[in-house]
C-alpha cells in the first residue's frame, strides 16, 4: 500500500464519471417515463391541451440563468487560478498548482461563452423616442 497515494487522483475522477453517468441515465430514464405517458394519452384518444405540453417540454435557459452561470463558473475559474498560483508560490512541486490552474482555466472559458451567450440573447432596450 505504499503506492496508494497514486490511487487518489484516479478514485476522483472515477468518482466524478459516476456522478456525470448517474445523472444522464437518471434524466434519459425521466424522458422516457415522459413519452411513454405521451404516447399512452395519444393511444387512448385523450386530447393535450398546452398547458400539458408544456409541461413535459423543458424549457430553454432564460438569458439570466447564463448570466448567473457564467458569473459562478467565471468567478470558480478565476478561484482555481488563484489556489493553483499559491500552491506553486508555497513550493509544491508535485504539479498539483498547473492542474489547478488548468481547471480555472477551462471554468473561466466556460464562463465567459456563459456570459457571451446571455450577451447575445439579452432583449433589446426599448428605442428611445427623440
Amino acid at each position: 500500500m505504499e503506492n496508494a497515494g497514486e490511487l487518489v487522483p484516479f478514485m476522483l475522477f472515477f468518482c466524478i464519471t459516476v456522478g456525470v453517468l448517474a445523472t444522464l441515465y437518471w434524466n434519459a430514464k425521466v424522458r422516457e417515463g415522459q413519452q411513454e405517458t405521451l404516447r399512452q394519452v395519444i393511444a387512448s384518444g385523450q386530447k393535450l391541451d398546452e398547458t400539458t405540453l408544456k409541461l413535459m417540454v423543458k424549457a430553454p435557459n432564460s438569458p439570466e440563468m447564463d448570466l448567473r452561470a457564467g458569473v459562478i463558473s467565471l468567478m470558480m475559474g478565476l478561484g482555481f487560478c488563484a489556489a493553483g498560483g499559491i500552491s506553486q508560490l508555497n513550493g509544491f512541486e508535485d504539479g498539483f498548482g498547473t492542474v489547478l490552474i488548468l481547471i480555472g482555466i477551462v471554468l473561466a472559458f466556460t464562463g465567459a461563452g456563459q456570459l457571451l451567450s446571455w450577451r447575445l440573447r439579452r432583449p433589446a432596450p426599448p428605442a428611445q423616442p427623440q
